[in-house]
């Protein structure tokens, strides 16, 4: 009897207003979302921050940057052993502690003697040379370079070269600056071409 008194009972009807949530649940909702959110990016923002500085920067990339440096400054160091000219001033009465210029693939190194054991010596990189000029006569020659870098002086003047000394000289150090204040890249070039090479360009047609 109960039972059919349950079946003959009509089914009680849901408003469809009731199932619908009301604008606070969907707000509250939504903010239990981006707290989950927020708490998650947080998690794994602390295991990120926890890991191995070696793990972010493998050491095969230290060494590779490392490897490169080296060979970088050995390759500077085996370019300032490759002398491109030298060259020293002739002994005289008046000369008696002779000079020295020599030119290499970075620089210029001067030095200058003034007595027995005593000698100062002057490094100009070929990137700081201005102008080079000579002087000659029918056996010697001066060399006067004019640098950028001014210290107590902005040229240096060598005197007493044999004559074909000071031209060569000249001729190379003009054709090498001429190459570098030009941006021309001469380290593909053996010894031999690059000399060819500069004393071509700093040739003069009177000379």
């Amino acid at each position: 009897m109960d039972d059919e008194e349950s079946l003959n009972q009509p089914a009680t009807m849901v408003d469809d207003d009731q199932k619908r949530p009301t604008p606070y649940e969907l707000l509250l909702r939504q903010s239990r979302k981006m707290g989950q959110t927020a708490t998650r990016t947080y998690d794994v923002t602390k295991e990120f921050l926890k890991q191995d500085v070696t793990v972010l920067y493998p050491p095969q990339i230290k060494q590779t940057n490392a490897t490169r440096s080296a060979k970088k400054l050995n390759k500077i160091v085996a370019q300032s052993k490759e002398i491109l000219a030298i060259a020293q001033t002739v002994m005289l009465p008046n000369n008696l502690f002779p000079d020295t210029l020599v030119v290499d693939r970075t620089k210029v190194t001067i030095t200058i003697r003034t007595f027995f054991w005593s000698s100062s010596v002057i490094s100009i990189r070929i990137e700081d040379i201005l102008n080079v000029t000579t002087s000659v006569g029918p056996l010697f020659g001066s060399l006067t370079i004019s640098s950028r870098v001014m210290n107590s002086t902005d040229h240096y003047q060598i005197n007493y070269f044999w004559r074909r000394d000071a031209i060569r000289l000249k001729q190379v150090l003009q054709g090498y600056m001429i190459a570098v204040h030009n941006t021309v890249d001469t380290s593909h070039l053996t010894k031999d071409e690059l000399i060819e090479k500069l004393v071509e360009l700093g040739h003069d047609p009177s000379s």
